[in-house]
């Protein structure tokens, strides 16, 4: 039986493309469908269907990513309820239900934990990898503070790569489309012999720019990637699984910018816009991105009720970049050589078993990253800030960090009745940080540093009860604590241009309660998933940009609280709607902060924290048509809408510092052969070409912003074997 399409989002089962039986589809990954074609995850650390995990959980599979487009989180934004992205010199800031990285200053760490098959990834730099060759992507909402640890205090996304298949099977995708698209990729999966099983995929996308340099004709913002995967999973004995990978990805096009959304006082009109994906500048743009990860991963069934099981992992990481500062015709200053390398290795270990009414996970955890940001200014010919540095002067700001953590955490669920079930999760964490703050101007003054050090442990315990109030519907309530490391900030970050700022910023914590109601009705054709939150935010680090060239990060308090709806409808076999209104309440709360920029004392208690909007509403319509041909089979049309209600961007709230609502439409078109192995699909992306920023910065000299893809088209003809 032909699978049907799904591409609305659900907090519990995304459906599945048409591309073969059920049998296939469990080929590819046994223990990613259920009897009745459901995606279980593993986001709790075992294999569940989501249905059944007390928590805010979303799935979407590899199929309908692929026949939907969308190839990296950019797009996966759009698609789930309360995740809010925007980018800032080549850094994401992803958002979960208010809760993320407000402003990249360079050497914060990311407030939603992002996961590759198991491996932490530690830098917002590294989110931007291409979703290839993808069994699902999950993303929890909410702290994670006991199964996932530090950095998790918004969430958690974990992209879950496609297993080694025991049959040989394999693709070959092309792909064509606006500005210049071009891309090919592919797999090839199955037996080496009896036990050992091999995956290799890869691929090649080139797209020109969306941002336009005037000047020079150069465009700014498109993909020219290069990725690959080599897995391997072995099977030496019949309770022994062993998978290795390793995964490579580099984009060379020129990434970050900073448009300006005002006039600058540093040029003359010839000399600069404000047209929204137009810049004037006085030098190229440059953007290298390179992440390459390895890991291991054991699982030993040593009982049929207990599983060994052992994650081991390193991420190398570098992000380098150039840009004109100040998006002028004016050399005032430039960005050169950008530079954030990050080597990070960690090691899991776990028990998962169960006994009698209990099941549970126990842990320990190791984690270890060497990481520097360099932001190197060059100043032009009007001379460096206020006049005060020659002209040609580079003025040198670093970074360098350790870090090291140690973590043992227990998951344990009992069932009280059999529709009555506790979950009690703990976690102790230990954390040590070196730092070592560097600053130099040349001429001017020779480098100078100072060393920094920070111990931290921290308890992160979770409660939930869950209680079944019929076969397939369910309650939750739930009790959470998330944590976020502090850092170092930049040197001169106090605005002592000539010497280090000794300033550490202190950690985050939220304790996050919510209730939760999930339900599959009408004989299951109907999920209608609910959710209410309330979250005590105590530490929020918030980035204050001080001109003309560094930020201090400080810490604030806020409250949060909300309501999601999750509503899945298979009207017919052939049509199936999805909608997910989220309602939101994110403010500040005894906040009192000095806006450098326009020099004053800001009163920001009950003022909306930054890419948190009010209100979101994301929905969409599948529809089959079944054509009856051997060639054309069917023919599945999707259609999404995504709306925002104003987002604020600069915490200060100044008018111009938010983006109106605004709303987006994709549509998508795929016709498939008999067999369900040709598949051409054609999408669209923000069909109406909406216009809409996703940060705003300001550092005195007029404001800067990145605006969002305009309308984006692409042709995808894939051919399984």
């Amino acid at each position: 039986m032909a699978r049907r399409v799904s591409l609305g989002v659900s907090t519990v089962i995304i459906g599945y493309l048409c591309c073969g039986s059920t049998a296939q589809a469990q080929e590819k990954n046994p223990e990613a469908q259920t009897a009745d074609s459901e995606i279980v995850v593993t986001a709790l650390k075992r294999s569940e269907s989501a249905q059944r995990i007390p928590a805010s959980i979303s799935a979407v599979s590899g199929e309908a990513l692929e026949q939907q487009g969308i190839l990296d989180v950019r797009d996966i934004a759009k698609i789930i309820p309360n995740l809010n992205w925007g980018e800032h010199l080549g850094t994401t800031l992803i958002t979960i239900r208010g809760v993320g990285s407000n402003v990249e200053s360079g050497v914060t760490e990311p407030t939603v934990a992002m996961y590759v098959d198991g491996t932490f990834l530690p830098r917002s730099t590294m989110a931007t990898l291409r979703a290839i060759d993808l069994d699902r992507v999950e993303v929890l909402r909410g702290p994670q503070g006991t199964l996932y640890g530090r950095n998790a205090t918004g969430g958690a996304i974990n992209f879950i790569s496609a297993k080694p298949t025991r049959t040989l099977s394999g693709r070959v995708e092309l792909s064509a489309g606006g500005r210049n698209e071009r891309g090919i990729s592919g797999f090839v999966s199955g037996p080496i012999t009896d036990g050992v099983y091999f995956r290799l995929s890869g691929g090649r996308e080139k797209q020109d720019g969306f941002i336009k340099v005037l000047n020079t004709g150069q465009t700014i913002g498109g993909v020219d990637a290069t990725y690959f995967r080599a897995a391997a999973r072995l099977e030496p004995l019949p309770n022994l699984t062993i998978d290795l990978s390793y995964r490579f990805d580099r984009n060379t096009a020129p990434v970050a910018i900073q448009q300006l959304i005002d006039p600058s006082p540093l040029a003359p009109p010839s000399g600069q816009t404000t047209e929204p994906n137009r810049i004037v500048a006085d030098g190229p743009f440059r953007g290298y991105s390179r992440t390459s990860i390895a890991s291991g991963t054991i699982n030993w069934e040593a009982s049929d009720h207990l599983t060994i099981r052992s994650i081991t992992s390193h991420v190398s990481h570098l992000s380098d970049l150039d840009l004109d500062g100040d998006a002028t015709s004016t050399p005032f200053y430039d960005v050169i050589n950008f530079n954030r390398p990050s080597k990070s290795f960690s090691q899991e270990l776990s028990l998962v078993g169960e006994s009698g009414r209990l099941s549970f996970i126990l842990g320990g955890f190791y984690f270890h990253e060497d990481a520097q940001a360099t932001l190197p200014l060059v100043f032009g010919a009007v001379g460096g800030p206020a006049s005060s540095l020659p002209a040609g002067a580079v003025l040198s700001q670093g970074v360098v960090s350790e870090t090291s953590n140690l973590a043992a955490f227990v998951d344990a669920t009992y069932k009280i009745t059999d529709a009555f079930r506790l979950n009690l999760g703990l976690r102790y964490n230990h954390e040590n940080n070196d730092y070592t703050q560097r600053l130099s101007i040349d001429p001017v003054l020779p480098l100078t540093s100072v060393d920094l050090h920070t111990s931290t442990n921290k308890l992160l315990p979770k409660v939930a009860l869950q209680f079944d109030l019929a076969p397939d519907v369910s309650s939750y309530l739930q009790w959470s604590r998330g944590f976020k490391s502090g850092g170092a900030n930049w040197p001169g970050s106090g605005g002592e241009l000539f010497g280090p700022t000794l300033g550490l910023y202190q950690p985050e914590q939220l304790d996050a309660y919510e209730l939760g109601f999930k339900s599959r009705l009408l004989g299951r054709r109907l999920t209608a998933n609910f959710a209410a939150f309330y979250y005590d935010y105590q530490g929020l680090q918030i980035t204050q940009v001080v001109p003309p060239n560094t930020t201090l990060i400080s810490n604030a308090n806020a409250r949060i609280y909300g309501l999601e709806a999750d509503l899945q409808f298979q009207v017919t076999d052939a049509f199936r709607l999805q909608l997910a209104p989220t309602f939101m309440h994110a403010r500040y709360k005894d906040f009192v902060s000095i806006d450098p920029v326009y020099n004053y004392t800001a009163n920001l208690d009950g003022s909306p924290l930054t890419r948190a909007p009010d209100f979101t509403l994301n929905g969409s319509a599948t529809y089959r048509v079944e054509l009856g041909g051997e060639l054309l089979s069917a023919l599945i049309l999707n259609g999404s809408v995504y709306h925002s209600s104003r987002t604020v961007l600069r915490y200060y709230n100044n008018p111009g510092e938010s983006q109106a609502p605004y709303t987006t439409a994709n549509l998508s078109a795929t016709l498939e052969d008999a067999s369900g192995k040709t598949r051409l699909s054609l999408f669209v992306h923000n069909l109406f070409d909406e216009t809409y920023l996703q940060n705003i910065i300001n550092f005195g000299l007029g404001r800067f912003g990145n605006y969002a893809p305009p309308r984006t088209w692409g042709v995808r003809l894939v051919r399984d074997f």
